[in-house]
């Protein structure tokens, strides 16, 4: 068994380097997402912008046929190229996974198994899962704090909550509205779409980006969440956006697979290949609208500071209000008592505070 001064050592020179990996692995995950979901999705849009385009119509391509092929990414360049891009990411992801895996089982075996830790060793079976939720770990040995890049290891409270909420307020918002031009030229644009290159790779680059920092927020303040459960049932648009690819992409699986089963029974394969892009593109169309969604529910969500100040501006008001109605309603009584023909009364504490009340008032007006 380590002792206490050992572990400390070991957890603080090795937070930023699992940090630095699990968001490698989150990159990774996007590039996925792109080339497993997005890309497919856009070739089948390409095809139908290309069954729509008037044959007579000058494409800049050579022909139809070539425009179909390259629109469906069936060319052999373009086929090796996504290959070659896929290995290098899986590659990634495979040489980063058994890292995150060893350092969960170093914490089982060096981490007492009491009540207070299950939660940890819980947490660790998932990192083994999905390593990329390693991002913003607590750690034991530095009394349940996190480590983050700039910030270096703080405790997960209401503070810490606050500065991450700042921080990506006004960052989310933007790369959200990434989504506005991205539907303008998938709907407008598809023979452009067919003919340049760059601007199907803008595309790609741009889900990418949008999914990432979607996923990036969404475990950053998971991690820092006092109540996780709570949270995720608040934010549960952010998750949708997150798993609604993934699951894509695991519907597409099937599918394949049922193809092949499909092929045994003679039943048409181009059937079954339709069905998976059109289910491929319901997601995508799902994941978009999910995308403005959220974003208008971040411009129409108030910010917890300015309604903090408004509230206290209109409890100020409100106390002027009531300092000035106990004015009036002692100016009334004295007066009605005058009128009945009653001696002045004795100032009773309570009048005199009615009276300093008033006196305060009529200077704040």
């Amino acid at each position: 068994m380590l002792s206490a001064a050992t572990r400390i050592t070991i957890a603080r020179m090795t937070a930023p380097l699992f940090f630095w990996l699990s968001l490698a692995f989150l990159v990774g995950q996007a590039c996925l997402v792109v080339l497993w979901v997005d890309v497919p999705n856009l070739r089948e849009s390409a095809l139908v912008a290309l069954e729509e385009v008037d044959p007579e119509q000058e494409l800049n391509l050579a022909d139809i046929g070539q425009a179909r092929a390259i629109g469906l990414g069936l060319d052999p360049q373009t086929q090796r190229e996504e290959l070659a891009t896929q290995h290098r990411v899986v590659t990634l992801l495979l040489l980063i996974w058994p890292l995150i895996i060893a350092e969960s089982a170093f914490h089982w075996l060096t981490r007492s198994w009491s009540r207070a830790n299950r939660w940890f060793h819980f947490y660790g079976f998932l990192f083994c899962l999905c390593p990329s939720l390693r991002l913003c770990a607590r750690s034991v040995e530095m009394d349940r704090r996190l480590w983050l890049p700039g910030l270096g290891w703080r405790r997960s409270d209401k503070r810490l909550r606050r500065r991450l909420e700042r921080t990506f307020s006004l960052p989310m918002i933007a790369i959200a509205l990434l989504i506005l031009p991205v539907l303008a030229i998938e709907f407008f644009f598809k023979t452009q779409v067919v003919q340049h290159e760059w601007l199907r790779f803008a595309l790609h680059v741009s889900t990418g980006v949008i999914w990432f920092a979607f996923a990036l927020e969404f475990i950053l303040m998971v991690s820092v969440a006092e109540k996780k459960f709570d949270y995720i049932r608040t934010n549960w648009i952010d998750l949708a956006i997150i798993l609604l690819p993934l699951l894509s992409f695991l519907r597409s699986l099937s599918l394949v697979r049922s193809t092949k089963v499909a092929k045994l029974l003679r039943v048409s394969k181009l059937t079954r290949l339709a069905s998976m892009y059109r289910m491929r593109a319901t997601a995508v169309k799902a994941l978009r609208a999910l995308i403005l969604w959220d974003v208008l529910e971040r411009l129409l969500r108030p910010d917890p500071e300015k309604q903090l100040q408004k509230l206290k501006e209109d409890l100020n008001q409100r106390e002027l209000e009531i300092r000035i109605l106990k004015r009036e309603i002692y100016r009334a009584e004295r007066k009605l008592r005058r009128d009945v023909g009653d001696s002045e009364p004795v100032m009773t504490g309570a009048d005199i505070a009615v009276a300093a009340d008033t006196t305060l008032a009529s200077d704040e007006v």
